[in-house]
């Protein structure tokens, strides 16, 4: 019976300490460098805090909980990683990991964390989003350049996202 509880107590910690350690090894996935965000991906951004946009794998309009918006430094390409629930039911795990670099290789872009959910990480900033109809130009944020879409060819822009399914969920249909 001791060895029994020192094994499910070992197996317990490893999975308990993995957790802790989660939340540093996602932050070597943020976002460094200058950031050049044009407006088409700003646009697409607000519209992930809203957890309203157009999905492009499902080929159409999601209502899903944001999780994650990484980006790519030169602002082409982007990933919106959501929950296909209103709640917080999705357990994403090492999800994170596994979708930026499947999705860098993918675009051949190195995708960066820009947001967890309504939390900005890009560069130094650590800005919480809490109105969902905001000016992102109005933040003071560093490492940032807003680039109008007259100065870029925002047609040269790639999206990409994922929709997972809450735990409990019984099929497989989204909407």
């Amino acid at each position: 019976m001791k060895k029994l509880f020192k094994i499910i107590f070992l197996v317990f910690l490893t999975f308990g300490l993995s957790s802790c350690s989660e939340t540093i090894g996602l932050k070597k996935f943020y976002g460094q460098n200058t950031l050049q965000l044009n407006s088409s991906q700003l646009k697409r951004f607000e519209n992930y805090l809203k957890g309203e946009y157009y999905s492009f794998e499902l080929q159409r309009k999601v209502s899903h909980k944001p999780i994650m918006f990484a980006i790519s430094s030169d602002g082409s390409t982007s990933l919106i990683f959501s929950c296909a629930s209103s709640q917080e039911d999705c357990n994403v795990g090492v999800q994170i990991y596994q979708f930026i670099k499947r999705y860098s290789k993918k675009s051949g872009k190195d995708l960066k964390i820009f947001a967890l959910k309504n939390k900005i990480v890009w560069g130094v900033n650590a800005v919480f989003v809490n109105n969902k109809n905001f000016d992102i130009t109005d933040l003071s944020l560093t490492n940032i350049t807003f680039v109008n879409s007259k100065e870029t060819n925002d047609l040269r822009n790639i999206f990409y996202d994922i929709s997972i399914l809450p735990l409990d969920s019984k099929n497989d249909d989204f909407e």
